[in-house]
């Protein structure tokens, strides 16, 4: 895609956040995993650090199947890490929205719950969007619809 650009310096900065985005989504996806981590080892009902490695390794997890597809990226991409990262999504929000009704009441548990639901969901959307970009960005899908073509083709020549 052709840019217009006739500023130099705006060309720059926006060459700069293309550059940059990446780290940028996959550290904000990190932290957010770490705050789900966090936040559900306060409210499961053990010891501290005990509940913390649960909920890290439990975040690991997640963060190992969403991104499975870049493992090999020779395949074409598999359906299941973004009904995961939903589920785990779901989850997560179910587990907060449980854990504040024990500490807050009326508008205050609607605000943390909407303050810290947000802060999950938009985690879950950084991390299916940075995902599908990275699938376009390696060409799995294509990979896959050649596969399929191949075979097809493969198929028609055998008759």
């Amino acid at each position: 895609m052709e840019k217009h650009f006739t500023n130099t310096q705006f060309k720059w900065t926006f060459e700069s956040i293309s550059d940059n985005i990446p780290t940028i989504m996959l550290l904000t996806i990190v932290l957010t995993y770490g705050i789900n981590a966090y936040l559900t080892a306060i409210f499961l009902p053990m010891e501290f650090w005990l509940a913390i490695i649960a909920a890290s390794i439990l975040q690991l997890g997640r963060f190992a199947v969403v991104f499975m597809d870049f493992l090999n990226p020779t395949k074409g991409r598999s359906t299941y890490p973004p009904k995961i990262a939903l589920g785990a999504t779901i989850v997560a929000l179910v587990e907060i929205f449980f854990g504040l009704q024990e500490q807050y009441q009326g508008g205050e548990f609607i605000t943390m719950f909407l303050f810290v639901g947000t802060i999950v969901v938009f985690g879950y959307l950084l991390e299916i969007n940075f995902v599908d970009k990275g699938v376009e960005a390696y060409g799995i899908n294509n990979q896959k619809k050649q596969e399929e073509e191949h075979q097809g083709n493969q198929r028609r020549t055998k008759k």
